[in-house]
């Protein structure tokens, strides 16, 4: 058991997990639209090819 907890924890790191998290997020606010006009920001280029539709 302890080998396969070892084998996971080199494989998996926290670093990797949150690089995972912050993409999701990015991709999720890429697609949704905020509701004060005035407040929504420009998208950079990079992250339009997150969107959608």
């Amino acid at each position: 058991m302890k080998q396969l907890l070892n084998r996971l924890r080199a494989k998996v790191s926290m670093v990797k997990v949150m690089n995972a998290c912050a993409l999701l997020i990015a991709a999720y606010t890429i697609n949704v639209t905020c509701v004060w006009i005035q407040h929504q920001p420009e998208v950079p280029e990079e992250a339009k090819m997150l969107r959608k539709f």
